[in-house]
């Protein structure tokens, strides 16, 4: 490995193709993560907190508080001085009261300038299968450590941050084919649907509000009907329809719980369509 490397996890290559499958490396999503950076600002009373995922080459910023100057979606090497890029080494915590005085920091170039943080605590982001795909650091300008407790609490919310991921990677699960399946049994209902009545349908079933005016066949077809407010909703027939296309799966379900990241999800598949 190149020496100006940060050393890589031992499970690296599988390590990275799980971030891969996030998705979020091309597109961030810091809406769906900003509370958990605003989370753990609170918790340590740190001066910033930011979250990165690390592929296999490059750290990307996803979201941020406390810094200026942020842009989400932002890469840099994991070269050696990349100190983030050591907290995927281990599932526990990388604590430093003063990254200027530390032992193995204090050679770093900032450290040896007298510029950048001195506290330092960096959190690894830890999925299902073990793999630390991102971390959540925060740095203060002056020295300072971490208690017990609020190291738990930290603990929890990336807990948490795994979590969501998770779930981002479940729902690009839903591949192009599987959709090109639920498009043949949906047109098996009715040759006449379109792509724009199948999208209607997908976002029917992620449970997202669309206009009545958007799907007039869905209505007519008896698919779904219009509430008082003029918002569709699957009829009974519907939702015998939505399960026959397998709609129900897990990953379906869980993007009803974000409305704009279901959206977008849609899109994203029908892009493979077109």
């Amino acid at each position: 490995m190149n020496e100006n490397l940060a050393p890589r996890p031992f499970n690296e290559e599988q390590r990275a193709k799980a971030v891969v499958k996030t998705g979020l490396i091309d597109a961030p999503k810091p809406e769906i993560f900003q509370v958990y950076c605003d989370l753990a600002k609170t918790i340590t009373e740190f001066a910033t907190a930011s979250f990165s995922l690390f592929d296999g080459d490059m750290e990307c910023a996803i979201s941020a508080t406390g810094k200026d100057e942020f842009e989400s979606g932002t890469q840099w090497e994991r070269d050696k001085n990349n100190i983030c890029s050591y907290v995927l080494l281990d599932t526990e915590p990388l604590l430093m009261h003063d990254v200027w005085s530390d032992q193995t920091w204090k050679n770093h170039p900032k450290a040896m300038n007298k510029t950048g943080a001195r506290g330092y605590a960096g959190f690894p982001v830890v999925n299902k299968d073990n793999y630390a795909l991102g971390t959540l650091c925060m740095t203060n300008p002056e020295p300072k450590s971490l208690d017990e407790e609020k190291i738990s609490l930290v603990k929890k919310v990336t807990e948490n941050m795994a979590l969501l991921l998770d779930v981002q990677a479940e729902q690009k699960e839903i591949t192009s084919q599987k959709v090109l399946e639920a498009l043949a049994v949906f047109q098996g209902k009715e040759a006449a649907f379109s792509l724009d009545d199948f999208k209607s349908f997908l976002m029917l079933s992620a449970d997202l509000k669309i206009e009545s005016k958007m799907s007039v066949k869905l209505i007519d077809s008896g698919l779904c009907e219009a509430d008082h407010k003029n918002f569709l909703r699957l009829t009974k027939e519907g939702r015998q329809l939505q399960i026959n296309m397998k709609l129900e799966s897990k990953p379906m379900r869980k993007i009803k719980l974000s409305g704009d990241a279901a959206e977008n999800l849609i899109d994203e598949m029908f892009a493979s369509l077109n």
